[in-house]
Parts: structure tokens; sequence; C-alpha cells
């Protein structure tokens, strides 16, 4: 049967709540009861919900579906007493800066979806694998498989009664399992997420959290401030950009269309280890992220005197002393770099110019006051526009997610064999996540089609 005839039918939906113990009163009472986001967080107020899929073979016959989604649940809840903003929701007002965001720990639950599905193994997703990243995946199954319930998630700014983390486990026709997860990237960045899921999968398996959860009043250096001065200038790099401008470019980034193309790319860590060697004094993504740059522009044909930006995210957990590495929220800060394409190519050495452009930024950037810069770029808002990194979106790549996140996670039944993602049409983007085997990358590119096919495969 091909997926694209595939059904899949929701069978139960609920709310799951943290589930405190009587011994909690005292985490009851510390409890914050409001959290205000962070700087980046107001930023990007316009991103949509993320969402990312996992794939499991079928468990040993001793763990039936009904038994795994009880211990799925059960652990969710004893999860959410550590992360209970998850369970929160977002309450989006004005103010004299620009749109303000609230987490209201209000304990309403994370939404939990049970469904089945019919015509889907994991034997025809695999077909086409790319290093454990399942490509070719009809859209519409994959909306299928990561639902919302009937809120509505795609009208921004989002109602207050919408959850903010979404979880969705399929039974699967050959007896596999598909986890999807959707969270609400005004709460969560990626590293926050990930670590989520992983601190969920340790309870699944009656283990303790690795990485203990730290909630806490975002730290300053990051933090939106209701205290800026009247005559605040936008610092070089930096426009404002009309807030229906933005809502309009979300709408088109999550339309599915036919001009976009995403495609999968995957680095073996010899490969990548041997970028290092004959590079040295520069990290994996610096090496990696330049070497993808260099491609993607050649791909899209650019001029000599055309300017290429590089848009990327630094995650501040455990790099600046007052972000804790446990930190629940949105502690990734934004940055890029821009220059002429000649420049780049200047001496026949693309790789190493471009690694030399984001190591020094990236230095720049981690200090308390370089990430400090868009807590006063956003302070000092208005209520119409939003402050953005300048560029030209027919000539920028942007970076997201990371290869360090801990995606494979075992809850109890296996690790996951595949994953994937809904896939925007946009041009210009790049998702990094780890491959299947440890210390390889996959590479989520995503161009118009005619750079696409231009966009050779990436060999070093």
């Amino acid at each position: 049967m091909a997926l694209e005839s595939s059904t899949i039918t929701v069978t139960n939906t609920c709310l799951v709540a943290p589930s405190y113990s009587p011994g909690d009163s005292d985490l009851l009472e510390s409890k914050k009861k409001q959290m205000r986001p962070s700087a980046a967080a107001h930023m990007l107020w316009f991103v949509p919900y993320r969402t990312r899929l996992l794939f499991f073979r079928k468990p040993p016959p001793r763990l039936s579906f009904e038994a795994i989604v009880a211990n799925l649940k059960s652990s969710l809840a004893k999860a959410l007493v550590e992360f209970y903003p998850l369970a929160g929701r977002l309450l989006v007002s004005d103010s004299d800066n620009g749109l303000r965001l609230d987490v209201v720990c209000n304990d309403k639950g994370v939404l939990f979806i049970e469904a089945s599905a019919t015509g889907v193994t994991i034997g025809e997703l695999e077909k086409n694998e790319v290093s454990g990243h399942f490509e070719g995946i009809p859209a519409k199954l994959v909306e299928d498989l990561a639902q919302c319930g009937g809120y509505d998630i795609s009208t921004i700014p989002w109602s207050f009664d919408a959850p903010l983390f979404i979880i969705q486990v399929t039974e699967l026709s050959c007896g596999g399992i598909c986890i999807s997860i959707k969270f609400n990237h005004q709460l969560l960045d990626g590293a926050g997420t990930w670590n989520f899921v992983k601190s969920w999968a340790e309870v699944c398996c009656g283990k303790s959290m690795s990485l203990k959860p730290v909630v806490v009043e975002t730290p300053p250096c990051i933090a939106v401030s209701d205290d800026h001065p009247t005559n605040f200038e936008l610092p070089a790099g930096f426009e404002r950009i009309r807030n229906a401008d933005l809502l309009k470019f979300n709408t088109n980034s999550t339309s599915q269309s036919t001009e976009y193309e995403m495609k999968c790319f995957a680095f073996k860590k010899e490969m990548i280890q041997r970028m290092k060697l004959e590079n040295p004094g520069f990290s994996s993504f610096q090496l990696l992220t330049s070497f993808i740059w260099s491609r993607v522009n050649a791909a899209r044909d650019l001029k000599d005197d055309e300017t290429t930006t590089l848009v990327f995210a630094a995650n501040c957990r455990g790099r600046i002393k007052t972000v804790p590495e446990g930190l629940v929220g949105v502690a990734a800060v934004y940055d890029h770099v821009s220059t002429k394409f000649s420049s780049l190519r200047a001496q026949g050495n693309e790789l190493r110019n471009g690694a030399v452009l984001l190591r020094e930024k990236i230095g720049d950037l981690l200090t308390e006051e370089g990430v400090g810069l868009y807590s006063k770029v956003v302070s000092n808002g208005d209520r119409d526009s939003t402050a953005f990194p300048l560029y030209k979106m027919e000539t920028a790549l942007i970076v997201g997610s990371s290869f360090y996140f801990p995606v494979f996670q075992d809850f109890g039944f296996g690790k996951p064999v595949g994953m994937t993602l809904v896939r925007p049409s946009e041009d210009g983007k790049l998702y990094y996540f780890p491959g299947k085997e440890e210390g390889d990358v996959v590479a989520y590119v995503g161009l118009k089609r005619h750079a696409m096919r231009k966009l050779s495969y990436p060999q070093v």
C-alpha cells in the first residue's frame, strides 16, 4: 500500500498535567507563576510551532501499545513536575515597545494524542533514509502524524488556550511507533526542547534526569527590559520590519510550494575530522557550515559583487556564566555574518574564509555584552515593527537546530530508527541534526528548485 493512501485515525486525546505528589508542597509554593521569555523569543514572536517526528521499530511482544502509551503518559506527568512551564499557556499582550509575551504557569497541561495508522510501515518509510532521517514522506502523512487536536496554532499571535507542547503517539500498521512533538518556539528553543525530550525518555526508563532542569526568571543579559532609553539607536546590521510584513513572510514559509525543495545530506564523522585536521583552530560547526554556505552560494550562481549572509543561532547555556545549562526556555541568541561573495572566495580558500568570519562573530557574541545587545534591541522596539537582522533573503542562508541535540533516545522500547520534520517551503534554510552513527551529521537544506538542482552532494 502506497504511503499516499495511508490513513491516520485518532483514538484518544487528553491534556497531561504535572503529577505533583503530596511531598511537593514546597515546590508548588516556590513555583514561578508567570515568566517572561527571553529577548530572542520576543524577536521571533512570529515564528510558528516546530514539529519533529521520531520513528521506532515494533517493540518486543511483552510490550503492548497500550502499555507503552500508559508509561509515556505517566512519565510525561512526572517530567512536567520539573518542566512545568511546558504545561502552561502563552499570554500575548501589547506594550509600548512591541508585543509582550508571558508564560502563565497554570498547569493546564501538554496535549497528548493517541492514534493508529493504516498503510504505514517502517519498511516503507526507510526506503528513502539518509543516515537515520526519512526523506520523501508525503506532506499530508507528516501532518496527520503530528496533529494539533483541533487547537488553532496557525493564527499568530496564538490563542491563550493553545497548548505549548503537543505530543502524538501513533501505532503504525507494522507495529512500529511514531512519536511526534510540536513545540511553541517562544517557550522553547531547540536545545531546551531536546533537553526535555531526553529527560522524558529517561523517566520512561526509570532513570533520573541526567541534566536537571532549571526554571528561573530569564537571566538579565538575555531578557527583555522595560527600562529602556528614549534615544536608543538601532545597531548596524539591524532593521525594523513591519509586523504585518513578518506575518506575511511567515505565511509564505509554512505553506507547501513546488517552488522550493528540501533535501538531506549526510556527513560522516571521518570527513568532519579530516576537515578539522586540515584546518586546525576551527570547530566542526564553523567548518561544516562554511562548507555548505559555499556550496549554496555556488548553486545560486551569485555574482562577485553580491553580498551573501549567514544567519545562525548560538546556545548561551553553560557558555554565559549567568545562563544555567539546564535553563528551561529560550537561551539562544541570533546573529549573522555578511560579506561580498568575492571576499569569501579570496585566495581560493572559501572554506577557511567563511570559518574565520564565523569564529570571530561567535567569539564576540558569546559574552555578557554580546548577548546583551539583543536585550537592548528588543527592549527598544515599538508597537508596529520588530527589530531584525538585516539581510537579503535571496542570498542568505539561515542555520537552525544542532547536530549536538540528543535526538535518538530510548523511551523504554528501543531507540528511534529514523526521524523527520515538517519541511517548510523556504529558500536558504539549513537544519542540522545528528546522524544515525555517533559523530555523523545530517543537514536538511532548503532552496528554490533551480538552485537545488545545482547543489552537488557535499564531499570533501
